[in-house]
Order: C-alpha cells, then structure tokens, then sequence
C-alpha cells in the first residue's frame, strides 16, 4: 500500500525523539494524524495550562498536516480529544467550542475524553483526527 508521511517544517517535537510522523496518507485517500498538541520544536509546552490557547495550537498543527498531504479541515471525518478536566462543563465546552469553529456544519464525528492529567505538565489537551479525500 502506498504511503506519505508528514512532518510539517519547525513543527513540534516530543522531548526525546521518536520514529513517529505527525500524519499518515494510505492508499491516497485515508490520512490519519497522531495526537497534535501545544509543544515547539524542542518539545516545550506552549501556554501552560491554558486549554483555550492550546486548543487552537493543537487545531493550527492539524491544518499544518492536512495541508501537507493534499487535505484540509473540511475532509476531517473523525476527531478525538483528550483534555485536563477543571471539572466542570465549562471547561468541556470552551474546548470544544473552539474545535467546532474549525469546521463547517455538518462537521466530522466527534469524542472528547477528560482526564486528570496529559504526559507534561501544562499540556492540557492533544487532538487527532482521521480524514478521508477523494483525490
């Protein structure tokens, strides 16, 4: 099966380098991308503990694989997240509505998965999607 890799330019890298690329293209129309979060290229979180700000980073580093396989947001048909809850409905739906805003009706599936706590603290939300194209 013919594959692309993505691994956009001065995108964000986990602290200790893995074999990993940020998307995947298969047989030319599925592309799935890995967990996208709020980190630079040296692995350091960006806008700690602030979920709104890393909310759109995470969503701005989506655009940036899409883009570098032939695909933009309107051909995402699945996305996952997994966020710090505060707990309350609030913080859920701040996040979510900023995702949404993304996206034009009527918009990918959708899970959202709170958690106590991501890998490095600060990091308060990671964000994968799959996406299907025609071309």
């Amino acid at each position: 099966m013919d594959r692309e890799y993505s691994w956009p330019e001065g995108h964000w890298d986990w602290p200790v380098h893995l074999p990993y690329r940020h998307g995947v293209k298969a047989a030319g129309q599925m592309i799935f991308i890995g967990g996208q979060v709020a980190m630079d290229a040296d692995g350091n979180v960006l806008h700690k503990f602030d979920l709104p700000a890393q909310v759109r980073v995470a969503m701005e580093n989506i655009k940036s694989v899409l883009a570098e396989l032939g695909a933009t947001m309107q051909d995402v048909v699945k996305i996952n997240r997994w966020y710090v809850a505060d707990g309350t409905v609030e913080g859920w739906q701040t996040a979510a509505e900023i995702m949404a805003s993304y996206f034009t009706e009527p918009g990918p599936a959708a899970t959202g998965i709170p958690l106590p706590a991501l890998a490095y603290e600060g990091l308060m939300v990671e964000i994968e999607v799959i996406a299907m194209v025609d071309r």
